[in-house]
């Protein structure tokens, strides 16, 4: 057993750091399977690495923390249904953060970035040997900054695009005109914010036999529409919960309450 957490370390550390990409890649469907195939590996295997305490396992649960937050913002860009103990995890311990980023609060997800992201190195390495380096410094980018910078945009591109959402999700059909009248905007930028939702709906997903950076577009939205003339249309979308899920966990509890009686009878 001691001959596995440094192999689990090394396992988290990859799907933390291969998750983050696909973020910054605006690929939020592979970074929600990506983080939720380890979470839900790590809470079954709890107990077994949990016996032996190292530094890899402060360092297991602390990236195990970064990616909910992470998965908390994957979420909130582009909602999809995920496994129920994941999500059980999230809305427990996350529930105030998790409201603040699907209202599309900019704070929150500074915040929220700045609390999960690795540690940015610069590609850029400084002329030392130039004679200006001594007598007046350039100015040099942060390279944590510059991400934010990065991420901070996407996230204003589609805080308009949550409200819009919100509206979609409670009608079948809506003209253009009405609904436009509701999130108060003008008709035009209303249909090019439709066009926009559209578009940022469609992931670059990976699929089985393809490298990590190929993949093809889908669209994994639990919202979906079309335009006829003036008038909207929304398709149902709903998904019928799984109920072995469910079952599956009060099992796992209550075994786990029976070896905990066992050993208090022993």
């Amino acid at each position: 057993m001691m001959a596995t957490a440094p192999v689990l370390a090394c396992q988290t550390t990859t799907f933390y750091y291969v998750g983050f990409a696909y973020i910054m890649m605006r690929r939020y469907s592979d970074a929600i399977r990506t983080f939720t195939n380890i979470l839900v590996y790590l809470q079954r295997t709890r107990q077994m690495y949990h016996q032996y305490r190292t530094f890899q396992l402060d360092l297991i649960e602390k990236q195990t923390d970064q990616m909910y937050k992470l998965l908390s913002i994957c979420l909130a860009l582009h909602p999809q249904r995920i496994d129920e103990t994941v999500l059980s995890h999230i809305t427990e311990k996350m529930s105030d953060s998790m409201q603040k980023l699907q209202k599309g609060d900019l704070k929150e997800f500074e915040n929220v970035f700045k609390l999960s992201c690795p540690k940015f190195l610069s590609p850029v390495v400084g002329n030392y040997e130039s004679p200006l380096a001594n007598a007046t410094p350039a100015p040099r980018v942060d390279p944590w900054k510059h991400q934010m910078k990065v991420f901070t945009e996407e996230v204003a591109q589609q805080y308009p695009l949550l409200e819009i959402r919100s509206y979609l999700k409670l009608y079948t059909t809506m003209p253009i005109k009405k609904l436009s009248t509701f999130v108060e905007l003008p008709e035009d930028e209303f249909v090019r914010n439709l066009l926009c939702f559209k578009h940022k709906m469609q992931n670059l997903v990976w699929t089985k036999g393809q490298s990590g950076l190929d993949g093809e577009f889908h669209s994994e939205s639990d919202v979906d529409f079309y335009i006829d003339k003036d008038m909207i249309h929304i398709a149902d979308t709903k998904v019928a919960r799984r109920y072995g899920d469910w079952f599956l966990r009060q099992i796992h509890k209550f075994d786990e309450l029976y070896r905990l009686i066992s050993n208090i009878n022993l």
